[in-house]
């Protein structure tokens, strides 16, 4: 009776050890695939070199961004028909074409803006807007050609402009 009561305990051990290793492996798995790739944790560390005013012409959550080799989710992801570019670092001047006449960026007078801060924007399609942050001019990045404004991007922003 005591052999076979210890040969049970055993057994029950060894299933609940597999049953916390799945559920520890199935953790791990989530953010090491998933959560890695969101923001805030995967989010650029630089300046802003890059502010602009424009028109918001969509608005989606969790854009998945991507770039060669891997990719970004952005919590807001936002297109804007740009109407004014206000400022370009010089670093960032040797990189794009710029027209402040025409309003264009490399010949394009739209951009993506990734915003990764954990607020929701309180925006509306046709809405007006400033922004200011981080422009990545390569081919390479889930950040490519979008404007990336997040708390790790020193004197990044959003805000809408009431005509």
């Amino acid at each position: 009776m005591v052999k076979w009561r210890s040969a049970k305990r055993k057994w029950l051990l060894a299933i609940v050890a597999v049953a916390l290793s799945v559920v520890a492996l199935t953790l791990i798995a989530y953010q090491v695939l998933i959560l890695s790739h969101m923001y805030p944790q995967a989010t650029l560390h630089a300046d802003s070199n890059l502010s602009l005013k424009g028109v918001v012409t969509s608005i989606e959550e969790n854009h998945k961004s991507q770039g060669f080799s891997d990719y970004h989710i952005f919590r807001w992801y936002i297109r804007v028909n740009i109407t004014q570019i206000v400022w370009v670092k010089d670093s960032l001047a040797d990189w794009v074409t710029v027209s402040y006449e025409n309003s264009t960026l490399n010949g394009w007078n739209s951009i993506g803006v990734g915003y990764d801060y954990p607020d929701k924007p309180e925006l509306a399609i046709g809405q007006t807007v400033e922004c200011k942050g981080y422009y990545v001019p390569v081919t390479d990045s889930p950040y490519s050609f979008k404007l990336t404004i997040a708390p790790t991007i020193n004197g990044s922003y959003l805000k809408t402009i009431v005509s």
